[in-house]
């Protein structure tokens, strides 16, 4: 997904990155975002040692959001720092997209075909669990590379204000 942008400077582009951006924390923002969401359907099969979950099925729902210059930029130089930042923001927002499907895959395989010597309502308890766990660990991994990444800036994600 994309939102538009614009301005003619360095500067001008921020202001408009900041008052369209999608993400918001108090008073800062944030050029990107990237919002994803995990469920799990399975089958509790009762057995005589406890219970089978089968057919599992994940579902994850990713959505990246990016700033879209609507204009063409009145120089070069500027055209090139856009881009330059555009891709830099693209590929911290698909970090966080590979942590969440790293959690989709991860989340399929210890669901499916798993056995246990616990009943089917136990299971699901402890399934249920172990899913909010993943997911807390995984947004807390996110949380991370955003605190070591300054959300990006240290891999690229930031307008050079020098820039013409």
């Amino acid at each position: 997904m994309t939102y538009p942008v614009y301005g003619e400077t360095v500067e001008e582009i921020k202001r408009s990155i900041a008052d369209n951006a999608p993400s918001r924390n108090g008073n800062s923002y944030y050029a990107g975002l990237t919002k994803w969401n995990l469920a799990a359907t399975y089958d509790l099969i009762p057995t005589h040692q406890g219970c089978l979950l089968d057919n599992a099925e994940v579902y994850l729902t990713l959505r990246i959001h990016l700033p879209v210059l609507a204009q063409k930029p009145r120089s070069a130089a500027l055209e090139r720092e856009w881009r330059r930042f555009f891709n830099s923001l693209n590929a911290h927002e698909a970090l966080h997209g590979q942590n969440a499907h790293r959690a989709a895959t991860t989340l399929l395989a210890k669901i499916s075909g798993k056995r246990t010597d616990v009943p089917c309502s136990r299971a699901k308890l402890i399934a249920e669990q172990a899913t909010q766990t993943l997911i807390e660990r995984i947004s807390a991994y996110d949380k991370d590379l955003d605190a070591r990444t300054h959300h990006g800036a240290t891999q690229g994600a930031i307008l050079n204000p020098s820039v013409q």
